[in-house]
C-alpha cells in the first residue's frame, strides 16, 4: 500500500512540474486563436485510425497467446487495461488486462501476464523500427541529435536482453542467481521468467517474430497517421516524414512516472518533440490537447463497457498489482 502511495504522489509531482513547463510562456488568447482554427468534421478521421491501432494491438496480442485465444476475447481486455491506466494510478492497466483475459479464458493469470510483457516487447520492437526508418538527423541540433540515438540505443539494448531470455543458458544463469539470494519475492519472479522464457521460447521463430514486428509497425504507423491527421485539422504545416519519428518518440516517453492517463508528461512531450519541427510552442500545446483526448475518449468509453459487460469491479481490479 505505502509503495502505491509513493507512486501515485511521485507520478503526480512529475505530471504537475511538466505540465507547468508545457504550458509556461503560453498567452491564452493565442490557445483560443489556435483552437478556433480545428475542423471538427476532421477530428472522425484521427480517432478512426487511432482505434484501428488499438485493433492491430489486439489481433497482435492475441496471436502473441495462441490457444485459442481470439482477437475479439483481447479487444475486450486491452481496452479494459488501456481504461484502468488512464483512471488509476501505477499503471495497473497491464496486470488488469491480464487479469480480464484469464477469467474469460482457461489460462493462468502468471502466463497471461507474461503474454502481455511479451507483447509490450514487440510494441518496443515496433516503435524502434519507425524511429530508425524516420529518424531525421539532418533535420535536429547536433546535441538532440546525439541524445536521441543515446536513448535508442539503450533501448535496443534492452531489446536485446530481451531476445537473450530465450536462450536457455541465460535462463539457467539468471534462475541460479536469484535462487541464491533466497529473497522472498525470488520465487515469484523465478516463475515469471519461466513463463516468458516458455512463451518466447513457444513463438521463436524468424517468421513468427517478423510476423509480430510487422503487425507493431503498423500499429503505431496508423497512431502516427492520427497524430498527423490532428495537426492538419489545425492548419498547421509539418513534413508527414517527421510525424511517426515524433509519435514513437512520445510513445516511449510516457514510460516516465506520470498521473493517471499521462496528464502532463503528454502536453510537454508533444510540445517539446513537434518544437524540434517548427511548431510554435501555442500550436504544439494545442495539438496536444485535442491529440490526447481523441484516444483517451474513445478508450475510457468502450473501456467502460467492457468492463460492465464482464461484470468487473473497479474496487476489485484496483486492488489487483503485479
Amino acid at each position: 500500500m505505502l509503495k502505491q502511495r509513493t507512486v501515485k504522489v511521485i507520478g503526480l509531482i512529475v505530471s504537475a512540474f511538466l505540465f507547468y513547463l508545457a504550458v509556461r510562456g503560453l498567452r491564452l488568447e493565442l490557445i483560443v486563436e489556435t483552437m478556433k482554427k480545428i475542423e471538427p468534421k476532421l477530428l472522425f478521421f484521427p480517432v478512426f485510425f487511432i482505434m484501428l491501432s488499438c485493433m492491430i494491438s489486439a489481433f497482435k496480442w492475441s496471436r502473441i497467446v495462441g490457444y485459442g485465444v481470439r482477437f475479439k476475447d483481447t479487444f475486450g481486455s486491452l481496452l479494459i487495461g488501456l481504461f484502468i491506466n488512464n483512471v488509476l494510478p501505477a499503471r495497473i492497466g497491464e496486470i488488469v488486462r491480464a487479469y480480464s483475459l484469464s477469467r474469460k479464458k482457461t489460462i493462468s493469470l502468471s502466463y497471461s501476464v507474461s503474454t502481455v510483457l511479451l507483447d509490450r516487447f514487440f510494441d518496443l520492437v515496433g516503435l524502434l523500427v519507425i524511429t530508425f526508418i524516420f529518424f531525421p538527423r539532418s533535420t535536429l541540433p547536433p546535441r538532440i541529435s546525439k541524445l536521441l540515438i543515446g536513448f535508442v540505443a539503450f533501448m535496443l539494448f534492452c531489446t536485446g536482453i530481451l531476445i537473450s531470455a530465450s536462450r536457455e543458458n541465460f535462463l539457467a544463469r539468471v534462475i541460479e542467481k536469484l535462487a541464491k539470494k533466497g529473497r522472498p519475492y525470488s520465487e515469484k519472479l523465478i516463475n515469471r521468467i519461466v513463463e516468458i522464457h516458455l512463451n518466447m521460447k513457444r513463438i521463436n521463430s524468424p517468421s513468427n517474430l517478423l510476423y509480430l514486428s510487422f503487425l507493431s509497425f503498423f500499429q503505431w504507423l496508423s497512431m502516427s497517421v492520427s497524430l498527423f491527421l490532428v495537426i492538419r485539422s489545425f492548419g498547421v504545416e509539418i513534413n508527414p516524414y517527421h510525424v511517426p519519428f515524433v509519435c514513437a518518440l512520445l510513445n516511449m516517453g510516457i514510460t516516465l512516472p506520470s498521473s493517471p492517463g499521462y496528464v502532463g508528461l503528454y502536453q510537454f512531450l508533444l510540445v517539446y518533440l513537434l518544437s524540434l519541427f517548427g511548431v510554435p510552442k501555442h500550436e504544439g500545446f494545442s495539438i496536444s490537447v485535442i491529440y490526447h483526448a481523441a484516444w483517451y475518449v474513445p478508450y475510457n468509453l468502450f473501456g467502460l463497457l467492457f468492463i460492465a459487460k464482464e461484470q468487473l469491479k473497479i474496487r476489485e481490479l484496483s486492488s489487483l498489482k503485479g
